[in-house]
Parts: C-alpha cells; sequence; structure tokens
C-alpha cells in the first residue's frame, strides 16, 4: 500500500514542465521562440536547435545567444471517491530559470554550432495534499472502519534534462544547405520526502493507523492463544457449543470469540470448531501485522542519472527569395536511468536499480514565407514518433503526437518587430495512458512579444505564452474490498511563460 501510495508523488516528475514539446521533450527553446511560438525555419543564432542547415544565411562572424524563460504551471485533479477528505488535489510547477545558450561561427559556405538547453524537464514540484492514487489506499480505512483519517506528506522533487550540442552546416548551393550534428543528453531526476504520521480518528481520539492494526493484531493473537489449551488437549474438532457444553469455554467466552469474528467482517458460521476459529484469528492477526506494516512512515533519498546521445540532421531549402523551408530529423535517444539512492522506504528506488525513459525521434518541418517587406508569417509542424520508445511498458498507451502552428511578425520600424503565435498540440496519449501521476492533455497556446535591435549587433526578445489545455475524464473502479466502486478522474492544467533573451554579434 505504501508504494503504491508514495509513487503517484514520485513518477510525476518525469513529465517535463515544457509549455511546448512532445511528452518527453521541450521545444520551446529560445525567447524568439516564446514571443511567436513557429521557428523551425529560424535564420538567426537560435537556428542552432530550430533550424541548423539555416545558419548558413547568416552573415560572416561569430554569434551569441542567450535567453532564459520562466514557466509556471499549476496541475488540478479532482476523484469522485466518496471516502476521500477532498475531491481536488493541486500541484505547483516551475522553473524560475530555464537557460538557451547558443553559439554560431559562419565562414563562408561553411558554419559551426554549439548549444546547450534543457530539452527535457526542467522544473521542480510541489504536492501538498498529494495525488488521489496517494490517498486511495488510506482512504478505504474510513470505509472500513467508519473512522475519520489524517497524513502527514512533504515532497521535493525535481527532474531536468540537459542536451549539450555540436553540429556542422555546408552550403551546397544558393538553394540548398544542409547540416548533421549530436546532442549529448544528460538526465537527472531527484526525489527527497516522507509519508508519515497516518492516523484514524477513534472514540478516544486520533491513533497512529500501524499502532491501530498492530493493537488488532494482537488481541486477534491473544484469542488464537486462548484456544491453544483446547487444541492441545484434543478439543479442536468440537463446535464451541460443544466446548461450552463441556465446561471448556464459558458463555461468555464463546460470545467474545465469536463477536471478534463479525468485528473484523468474518461470519462465525464459517468458523464452527475450536480448530477453525484459532486459525481464522491467527489469519487474522497475520492481516492486521501486514496493514500496520503497510501504514507506517515512509522516507525517500534519491537520484536518478542517465544520458544518452541524440544524432540530429537537417536541411535548408529557398526555393525563390522570399520563401525558405526547413527540415530537421532528431533520431530516438536512448536512456537509461539508474538509482543512485540514500534512504528508500517505499522499495521503489532500490539503489543501482534502472528505469527506461527514451526520448522519441521527431521530424520537423518549418515554412517562412515574406508576404511583404514588413511582414513575415511562418508554419510549423512537428511529429513526434513515440511507437520506437522503450518506457518499460507505458509507450503501449501513446500514439504519435503532433505539434503544429502559424505565427506572423510585423516590422513596426527600423528597429522594432512584433510578433503574434498561435500553436495546437496533442501528445498522442490514449485514454489509458491517463493518471494522476502523469497525464498529456491537447492543449492550444498563444504568444505575444517583439524583437528590439539595440544596436546592429545586439538585438533583445522578448515574449509570453499562455497554454489553455483541454480538460479530460478518465472513468475506472477503485476496488474495496471485494466490491468494484466506479470513480471519475478529472485532468486539468494551466501553463504561462515568459522569456527574454540577447542576440550579439561579435
Amino acid at each position: 500500500m505504501k508504494s503504491v501510495m508514495f509513487v503517484s508523488l514520485i513518477l510525476v516528475l518525469a513529465m517535463g514542465i515544457a509549455m511546448a514539446g512532445g511528452i518527453v521533450g521541450n521545444t520551446n527553446q529560445s525567447a524568439a521562440f516564446v514571443r511567436t511560438l513557429n521557428r523551425n525555419a529560424s535564420t538567426d543564432v537560435d537556428a542552432v536547435y530550430f533550424n541548423p542547415a539555416g545558419l548558413t544565411r547568416l552573415e560572416d562572424g561569430l554569434y551569441l545567444s542567450l535567453s532564459n524563460q520562466s514557466i509556471f504551471q499549476t496541475k488540478t485533479v479532482t476523484n469522485s471517491y466518496q471516502f476521500l477528505n477532498t475531491d481536488e488535489f493541486v500541484g505547483d510547477v516551475k522553473a524560475l530559470l530555464f537557460p538557451n545558450f547558443y553559439l554560431a561561427y559562419k565562414t563562408g559556405k561553411l558554419a559551426f554550432s554549439a548549444g546547450f538547453e534543457p530539452i527535457g524537464g526542467g522544473g521542480s514540484a510541489n504536492f501538498e495534499k498529494g495525488l488521489p492514487s496517494f490517498e486511495l489506499p488510506v482512504s478505504d480505512l474510513k470505509a472500513k472502519l467508519g473512522m475519520n483519517y489524517r497524513l502527514n506528506t512533504s515532497f521535493e522533487g525535481s527532474s531536468i534534462y540537459y542536451g549539450g550540442q555540436a553540429g556542422i552546416t555546408y552550403k551546397l548551393n544558393d538553394m540548398v544547405s544542409v547540416a548533421v550534428g549530436a546532442r549529448y543528453v544528460m538526465a537527472s531526476n531527484s526525489y527527497l520526502g516522507h509519508l508519515k504520521d497516518i492516523e484514524i480518528q477513534t472514540t478516544s481520539g486520533w491513533m497512529r493507523a500501524d499502532d491501530y492494526f498492530n493493537a488488532a493484531s494482537a488481541n486477534a493473537a491473544g484469542a488464537a492463544t486462548s484456544l491453544q489449551p483446547l487444541v492441545d488437549g484434543g478439543a479442536s474438532g468440537l463446535t464451541l457449543a460443544e466446548a461450552q457444553g463441556a465446561g471448556y469455554l464459558t458463555a461468555a467466552q464463546v460470545a467474545q470469540l465469536e463477536g471478534g469474528l463479525t468485528q473484523v467482517g468474518l461470519n462465525p458460521a464459517n468458523y464452527p470448531t475450536v480448530g477453525a476459529t484459532q486459525a481464522a484469528y491467527n489469519g487474522v492477526s497475520a492481516t492486521m501485522t501486514a496493514t500496520a506494516g503497510q501504514l507506517g512512515d515512509v522516507e525517500v533519498d534519491a537520484v536518478q542519472k542517465g544520458s544518452g546521445i541524440t544524432p540530429i540532421f537537417s536541411a535548408f531549402i529557398t526555393p525563390f527569395e522570399g520563401l525558405d523551408i526547413a527540415l530537421r530529423y532528431e533520431m530516438k535517444t536512448k536512456l537509461e536511468l539508474e538509482n543512485e539512492t540514500e534512504v528508500d522506504g517505499s522499495g521503489l528506488f532500490p539503489d543501482g536499480g534502472k528505469t527506461n525513459t527514451d526520448m522519441p525521434a521527431m521530424m520537423a518541418l518549418g515554412v517562412s514565407y515574406k508576404v511583404m517587406p514588413a511582414l513575415r508569417s511562418e508554419f510549423n509542424l512537428n511529429y513526434y514518433l513515440h511507437s520506437d520508445v522503450n518506457w518499460d511498458g507505458r509507450e503501449d498507451n501513446v500514439e504519435n503526437g503532433y505539434e503544429a502552428g502559424v505565427a506572423v511578425e510585423y516590422c513596426l520600424n527600423d528597429k522594432l518587430k512584433a510578433s503574434v503565435g498561435f500553436l495546437n498540440a496533442d501528445g498522442g496519449a490514449k485514454p489509458a495512458y491517463q493518471t494522476d501521476i502523469s497525464y498529456s492533455l491537447k492543449s492550444n497556446t498563444i504568444a505575444l512579444g517583439a524583437a528590439y535591435a539595440v544596436s546592429p549587433n545586439l538585438i533583445v526578445n522578448v515574449g509570453g505564452m499562455n497554454t489553455f489545455y483541454q480538460d479530460c475524464e478518465r472513468p475506472f473502479s477503485h476496488t474495496l474490498g471485494t466490491i468494484d466502486i466506479p470513480v471519475i478522474e478529472t485532468y486539468k492544467k494551466t501553463s504561462i511563460g515568459f522569456a527574454v533573451g540577447v542576440d550579439y554579434k561579435f
């Protein structure tokens, strides 16, 4: 039980904080992106990430881009299970620092580039009330015992996949450029927290749940022990009534034995003999001891680390002046995370244990068209190939995903450009994928911002974006004893982000 409760807080960190990207990866990788949402055909220095082949469009020289984003998300799960203390669970996820660094050197037909970005994850999580799957096993105590419950949780976690990439670009002719490169991904997830002081409200006040069940176990063991002399004396096969008639038990003792079985949900008629009654109480004692163990305190202090390589290929085509077409293909990144565990009361993080969290291959298309000298439009499409990843079986519940968007940018004067963008995304999650632990929602994002040329060599980008997610419901059954109770969970999310960045030519 305690493993199930704690895993819901742990696994949620595997999801990135990105407002753009697939289920695992991030594509919001520059301040210019935050103001447009569409940069796949970029011919600025952030093309190091979005369009490496387009770097040949830069003038000869050395270029540097630095930017940072601050992203804030709220994840809300509502659950209809009647025995929960609350039907709404809210998690705050934030990333105050989400930096991007790009460097490019263009000379003649060649361009060399390097970049550093949070390619996955990127945030810290705080869930004050946990999640429904975290609390459902505890809430069953309320249903079974008719007692209120309470618990104490504290959880801090972070997830970051840093990517360091390098590449080389070559201009084949005035129409076509190509690029090849690779990204080295360094993944790290950290977990620090506890679940403790699970209590139930008895007639005499609040009591630790494990103490309650340990006491119940001791009482059941005492009842079984009281019958041992009868078993040793050959009276094991007598009914309780016969044992009373023979003077082995008093009427009060028989009533107490039968009442004790009834109290824990057992029918005394099913245990008519002394031996059967003793066996029943021994079983109750063992069950109560196991339940007490599951309701004890849990602590976790663990880190997961791993790395992988992403080969990257791109092409940039200019059929005629004013129209640019960019293509990029990133191969799958095989990632296997290994546990470095200090404390693991949950049993979820054995030291040295491994988890598969591949980053899927993706295909990216960007089309940029200059409608008029002062107006540029852009179209983007990202397609994520989830079918080839290894997520320890969870990939079976995900189809390929996509992002599609448009943007327009208008030059107000020689120094100032304003832009707006729109992005529609569907991660490809099937209904069976969705849980309160990690869910992927369809979304629409809007963005606006500006670029200002402080000098011919220095450009400042600022932008903001707001993502609107489509709520998702998942009906399922929660088993209480032998009864399946229908439950409906609803998943919601809100996100906003802001960015500022500078591009400089030396």
